[in-house]
């Protein structure tokens, strides 16, 4: 089923689900420990799946049974977890044999979908492998409740029900990504390709997830190998091939990976070249040509016994001229600026992590240390002197450290641990004194998520920070703050179930952004953020139908808005509420989705716009999204329709202009012509819409140039694999 709303589920590819395999859904399991055999009768009882036993296999084993919230494939991961078994999925149902022992274990064992984690929107590797997405922008097209602004990949900011990435809390493989370095440009350079999974949580965040997740978090993880070879190979890899009409865009990616005993290695590379694109109106959008490149590497060591020990290190550039402020065309007014200057754009990822997870008992340890950098540089031409250039550098680092531990008790699942990153943010100018500011934070924490009785899930959790801030004038800040976070969901039958939730949250001081720091700023009434969070919603399940309703609130005090000549110490408060709807369907051999979101945004009381937005959130009004697709199983075809419809929003009237409402529809065929052959030919933005997407900026002033959107485009994409 394709993710509804903010609901978490599995998407599911667009293929048949073999005859008596149960839908990918979460049901809730109270099985009491036993004989395995016993055990998993009863859960293959509940669950509705066929599962073939082999006495000789489960003779003498027992499990601890299952509580808990669960999907099936989930279920039996739990229940043969330890056991030297696993279940293989085949065209009756699924059969017990031995588990490949020379696999390494998976970073994480599929756990129970409760509480806290159902206010999430969650794609899996095989969802992301489905979408097939070129940008970020792609990956999250079909949820109305995450919309990406900017029309290239070095412009692209997220926001999720409202609320802009800057404000929540975002990672990468674990890894704190600390990179407010321009307004201008994206906020986090993501290249989707090289993900296996993606999480957008809004508003209500569990302890657990880290510091500073003002307005919820987003969590990108990387592939392994686990993702990427069958059960039975050890070795293999793929070569990938794109080209889109638009601006003559050509892509390449390859990969290589392997596995030997305790030992697994990964490669992959991604390059994106092309022109300039043309807009629905048939004109030329100058400095928007394609050149991002991107890589990943990971090694990785372990057993189930002794856990998995992870390095992996990823690279993202996109290097090339575009507009001299990059994520708007030009202003009518104000002071002369050169047409276009360089964007030298840069995010490296590294990762060392230890997880040991036997999901059972009091000890599961998870252990990550990373470094984050993003770095960018512009180099322009002034128009005084033409015969000179200028360069201005910006960094911001994140180093971080997460030590906790997962119990599983008769009581709760608990997880507690401590967390500490210290940020930096830096800006050089050749010829003056490199300006930086620092802030350094230790946390501790404690969750707990239980199945209080048969009906109703709760998850709840405390966590205390400390920071110490410098700033550019080497002055020092020390604060300190308590969050804290409660979601319950009741099932009123097998059908219904209705959730709330609320979580308050203490950010301490964040960095401002490198381009605007100031030798001369005096530091002196810093004041930490805070947020408070409101989430209440009900879901209708039916034998492949959903219907769900969600209301939200997000309040964040204190949000720190600095200007280069107004100072460091300026705040702002913002409200950011709306409401989510969402119909869907889903079979063996199709889905269909439909959802609708309606969010305001006001700062200090006022509808806030795209400027005064920056940081926090924007102005998106009414958005819908649209996506469908139907699988031929015996051609091996599968067909597909997307469509992204905003309507016209004059809460920002006042700014100069309303925001145009506009229709996009996409469209797209996989044909799988060989077993190691794929084949997709789309096309984008069907009906050559000249629009600017909701989420970008400037739309709401006359003295703005927005930047449209690519226009239509036809693309053919080829993965061979082997």
């Amino acid at each position: 089923m394709a993710a509804l709303s903010l609901t978490p589920v599995s998407i599911m590819a667009e293929t048949s689900t073999p005859k008596g395999l149960a839908a990918e859904q979460t049901r809730q399991y109270a099985i009491p420990a036993g004989t395995l055999d016993q055990v998993l009768n009863q859960f293959a009882s509940e669950s509705g799946i066929l599962l073939a036993i082999d006495g000789n296999l489960t003779q003498g084993k027992t499990s601890q049974g299952l509580q808990g919230r669960f999907s099936t494939e989930a279920g039996l991961e739990r229940l043969l977890n330890e056991t030297g078994l696993q279940a293989q999925p085949g065209d009756a149902g699924y059969t017990l044999k031995l588990r490949d022992q020379s696999r390494l274990p998976p970073v994480k064992v599929s756990g129970s979908v409760i509480a806290a984690e159902r206010d999430t929107v969650t794609y899996d590797h095989q969802a992301i492998e489905q979408i097939q997405p070129q940008d970020i922008k792609d990956l999250f097209q079909n949820e109305s409740a995450v919309a990406v602004g900017g029309s290239i990949p070095v412009n692209q900011k997220v926001y999720v029900r409202g609320v802009e990435e800057t404000a929540m809390l975002v990672t990468v493989d674990g890894a704190r990504q600390n990179n407010k370095v321009f307004h201008h440009n994206a906020t986090n350079l993501i290249d989707p390709k090289l993900l296996k999974a993606a999480t957008a949580s809004a508003g209500v965040a569990p302890a657990d997830a880290g510091p500073g997740a003002l307005g919820g978090s987003l969590v990108y993880e990387t592939v392994d190998v686990e993702d990427m070879l069958a059960p039975d190979q050890k070795f293999g890899g793929f070569v990938d091939g794109r080209y889109a009409s638009n601006g003559e865009q050509w892509t390449t990616s390859g990969s290589l990976y392997g596995r030997e005993g305790k030992f697994e290695a990964l490669g992959y590379v991604n390059k994106i070249d092309g022109d300039n694109y043309e807009d629905g109106t048939g004109e030329e959008v100058n400095y928007s040509e394609s050149a991002l490149i991107s890589g990943l590497a990971k090694i990785a060591y372990g057993s189930e016994q002794e856990g998995r020990f992870e390095l992996s290190r990823e690279l993202v550039n996109d290097d090339a001229a575009r507009p001299y402020r990059a994520n708007f065309g030009g202003l009518t007014v104000g002071r002369p600026t050169p047409e276009s200057r360089n964007y030298d754009l840069s995010r490296d990822n590294t990762v060392f992590s230890y997880t040991l997870d036997r999901s059972k008992g009091g000890w599961n340890p998870e252990v990550t240390v990373a470094k984050s950098e993003t770095e960018l540089e512009t180099i322009e031409v002034p128009l005084a002197a033409p015969e000179t250039t200028v360069a201005y550098n910006g960094i911001t680092e994140s180093y971080t450290a997460t030590m906790k531990n997962r119990s599983y008790t008769g009581f709760a699942e608990i997880v507690s641990g401590v967390d500490y990153y210290n940020d930096s943010a830096l800006f050089r100018f050749e010829g003056d004194p490199d300006l930086e500011e620092n802030a350094e934070n230790v946390g501790a924490f404690i969750q707990l998520r239980q199945q209080l009785v048969d009906a109703l899930d709760l998850s709840y959790g405390l966590r205390y920070d400390r920071q110490a801030f410098e700033g550019t004038d080497d002055s020092s800040h020390d604060d300190s703050g308590a969050s804290g976070n409660l979601f319950a969901e009741y099932h009123i039958n097998d059908y219904v179930a209705v959730n709330a939730g609320y979580a308050q949250v203490w950010g301490g001081v964040a960095l401002a952004e490198n381009y605007i720091l100031n030798s001369a700023w005096v530091y002196t009434d810093l004041k930490p953020v805070e947020s408070q969070n409101y989430t209440v919603g009900v879901v209708l399940t039916v034998e492949g139908f959903l219907a769900e309703a969600n209301s939200y609130r997000t309040k964040i005090d204190n949000g720190r808005v600095p200007s280069y000549s107004g100072g460091p110490d300026l705040v702002a408060d913002f409200d950011i509420e709306g409401y989510d709807l969402a119909l869907g369907f889903s079979s063996d051999r199709a889905h269909l989705s439909i959802k609708y979101s309606n969010v305001d945004s006001e700062k200090d009381g006022q509808a806030a716009t795209s400027y005064d937005g920056n940081y926090f959130t924007a102005p998106l009004g009414e958005l819908i999204a649209v996506n469908g697709a139907y699988n031929f199983p015996v051609q091996r075809l599968t067909l597909g329709v997307s469509a992204e419809v905003s309507l016209e929003n004059d809460a920002v009237e006042d700014s100069g202009a309303k925001q145009d409402g506009y229709t996009v529809i996409n469209m797209y065929a996989d044909y799988q012509l060989l077993d190691s052959l794929a084949l997709r030919f789309s096309v984008d933005n069907l009906n050559n819409e000249a629009y600017t997407d909701r989420a970008s900026y400037g739309q709401e002033f006359t003295t703005v140039k927005p930047l449209l959107e690519p226009g239509r485009s036809y693309t053919l994409n080829a993965r061979y694999t082997f």
